[in-house]
């Protein structure tokens, strides 16, 4: 069972005469996460008006959610309350039903405390009522002018307020005879300075900040994209508006002053990098990281169409160790897919000359791809995920959410393509994240769309820690694309050709998982995978733990896995490297699998070796190892290799095992220190 830290919860506050109790409520998936942008801006703009700061007492919640911890977050959030105004909750796909639950025992226990929601997920969806009758209004949009707006009429009217409602737009709310009222739409805030800094007053306290593990910001709101999956831009469409540049710069100066050390700052701006500030922006984040002796992980949506911006603040903030991987949103490479997801202006060639640059810069990515998209198929998937890999970037998979004010909900369009969902957990091994998940569509049936998301364990486990320029090696010799090879790999897994019957039940229990979530034993799974821990991806955290964990099971699954690589395409005919010059490259594989262990025990370990120049020249080429090692060491032979773990690398969250699974940008060979020398060195294999 997880605890609940209850520490840091916030009793009632002490009566005051004449002030009435407001509490905002956000649960989050994500642990340790004790503050939310979007509850400080909401108290921050209402305290901002005098009568309001003077006749309201507000309590900010940030809890856990999930089954085995709601009762205490239940308890806890009760237990702050004394005959509250209003209870104001923002609301997401991944929390929604928790928060109605919530809702409706606080309205149950104070009937006459106003219920008001907003968030992405219930805006424009007037259905919120019928599903959940005890809510009193919904707030469309931007909600801080809205909510302000609110507690103004809900402090002159302790009972039915409908004439004043009706005049407020941007709210739907249920009337007095019960019918839902929807009025016109609001404008977005134009001038986001208006709008009160909830970093600059005392809406968080220090310690709100520090004990904080993730703090998400804004330097701007809008996207100018219409992608139809997305409620970001597909459902505003809007011009980029930007905070003052100078409070910007006050509010990083507090939180990187205030925060702790490995603090995860999310950018959350639809696409950092589009506008020319956000270089000055990366600029001075690090020079703070460095006034203050922090070091903090930053992580952002990235601008997807841009002239080398993003390059250049990716460089300024990886150099400065502030930044594990660019993430590169490419979601398809098929035309038609990207037709139909209205994403025609975000342009493929760019994403492949971006890619060229960060690996000539030795920056890593990542690339998001969405397996389901209307459209797609199994074969055209699979290219894509080649394109990725063929041009040295690391593909990360994800199921299409149908998410809730998106093209993709339409009835018309979920005809005109045949979609089918089913609701169900994000990931097997995390049923507090639920969804609508496309699991079918006219080019998509159930099976393929089954296959593809079991294709994410061999392609993780072997491209992206065990067998990368194995691999590599293979597919440009044998003209095997390197997607058909761990297609292969994938019944070998499951046949137990792994040697380990552990790793052949986990990867069974994923494909079980994904038919009936309900049947997953969570504990289990949890105890498979070990310490460190992350919410996601928990079978392939089993895996990955149990495969690379001890160097000799790393070593004997690897081998077994070129094995039957060999095997298979000798059996077909291809053209193959020697044999013992493969196995060079194998070694050189496995000797970077220390900096997994690393990253699970804490360990460093050092590995000799040799390997062909030619090889690791193309290796160097697709940005498998660093580029340009081998020119001061040319020897048109043989390079002794030396791999050592750096101390730095062992800490979690910035260990080469923990981005791995948090979203697949690990590059083994990157993270190692590696050191060509000319010559043999001995081999084997030292530890520290």
């Amino acid at each position: 069972m997880m605890s609940a830290d209850l520490s840091g919860v916030p009793g009632p506050p002490p009566a005051a005469a004449g002030r009435r109790q407001v509490h905002l409520v956000e649960l989050t998936v994500m642990p340790g996460v004790r503050y939310s942008a979007v509850l400080g801006y909401l108290q921050a703009a209402a305290e901002a008006v005098p009568t309001l700061a003077a006749a309201c007492s507000f309590t900010k919640h940030v809890h856990l959610q999930g089954a085995d911890v709601f009762e205490i977050t239940c308890a806890a959030v009760l237990g702050a309350l004394q005959d509250p105004l209003a209870v104001a909750f923002s609301v997401y796909f991944w929390n929604r039903p928790g928060t109605l639950e919530l809702a409706r025992r606080i309205k149950e226990r104070w009937p006459r405390c106003r219920i008001v929601i907003g968030g992405n997920d219930v805006t424009h969806q007037q259905g919120v009522f019928a599903e959940a009758p005890w809510v009193d209004v919904l707030v469309h949009g931007e909600g801080e002018l809205r909510f302000r707006d609110l507690l103004g009429i809900f402090l002159r009217h302790e009972g039915s307020a409908d004439g004043e409602l009706a005049a407020l737009p941007g709210i739907s709310f249920r009337s007095a005879s019960g019918e839902v009222v929807t009025t016109a739409a609001a404008p977005r805030i134009a001038n986001l300075g208006e709008l009160p800094s909830p970093l600059l007053g005392d809406t968080w306290t220090d310690e709100d900040i520090a004990r904080s593990r993730m703090l998400v910001y804004e330097t701007n709101r809008g996207c100018p994209y219409s992608c139809a999956f997305c409620y970001w831009g597909g459902a505003t469409n809007t011009r980029v508006r930007q905070f003052p540049t100078e409070r910007i710069r006050d509010e990083l100066e507090r939180i990187v002053r205030v925060a702790a050390d490995g603090t995860q700052l999310f950018i959350a701006d639809a696409n950092f990098g589009i506008v020319a500030r956000d270089v000055d922006i990366a600029r001075h984040l690090v020079d703070l990281c460095r006034r203050y002796g922090k070091r903090l992980l930053v992580m952002t949506n990235w601008a997807k169409n841009t002239n080398g911006r993003v390059v250049e603040i990716a460089g300024i903030l990886y150099r400065a160790g502030l930044t594990g991987a660019v993430t590169l949103s490419a979601q398809s490479f098929d035309a038609d897919v990207l037709q139909i997801a209205n994403r025609r202006n975000i342009r493929v060639d760019n994403y492949r000359r971006m890619q060229a640059q960060f690996r000539s810069r030795d920056i890593p990515t990542y690339t998001d791809l969405i397996w389901g998209l209307p459209g797609e198929s199994l074969a055209t998937h699979l290219a894509g995920i080649e394109e990725v890999i063929a041009s040295g970037g690391s593909p990360v998979v994800y199921p299409l959410l149908l998410l809730n004010n998106t093209d993709y909900t339409h009835d018309r369009f979920r005809d005109d393509h045949g979609l089918r969902t089913g609701y169900l957990p994000c990931d097997p091994g995390n049923t507090d994240l639920m969804a609508d998940v496309v699991t079918g569509h006219s080019r998509m049936t159930f099976e393929d769309w089954l296959a593809g998301m079991v294709f994410r364990i061999p392609l993780t486990l072997f491209h992206k820690c065990l067998l990368r320029a194995t691999l590599r090696v293979l597919a440009e010799v044998s003209g095997v694309r390197t997607v058909d090879l761990l297609e292969m790999l994938g019944p070998f897994l499951g046949a137990g050709g792994a040697g380990d019957p552990l790793v052949s039940f986990l990867l069974a229990d994923y494909v079980r998982a994904w038919r009936d979530p309900a049947g997953v034993s969570r504990e289990r799974l949890q105890a498979y995978a070990g310490h460190p821990l992350m919410s996601e991806e928990i079978h392939y955290q089993a895996i990955l733990r149990r495969v690379v964990g001890e160097e000799s099971r790393a070593a004997h699954c690897a081998r077994a896995a070129v094995d039957f690589l060999y095997g298979m395409l000798t059996s077909l005919g291809h053209s193959l490297p020697d044999r013992a010059t493969l196995d060079m490259v194998t070694q050189l594989d496995l000797a970077a699998t220390a900096i997994f262990r690393a990253g699970i025990h804490g360990k460093t370990e050092r590995h000799d070796l040799v390997l062909p120049e030619t090889l690791f020249d193309l290796l160097s080429a697709y940005g498998d190892v660093p580029a340009g090692m081998s020119e001061s060491v040319s020897t048109q032979g043989l390079l002794s290799v030396r791999i050592e773990v750096p101390e730095s690398r062992t800490r979690y969250p910035f260990s080469a095992y923990a981005l791995s699974v948090w979203h697949g940008s690990g590059r083994p060979l990157h993270d190692v220190d590696l050191r060509l020398g000319v010559g043999r060195l001995p081999t084997g294999r030292m530890s520290e």
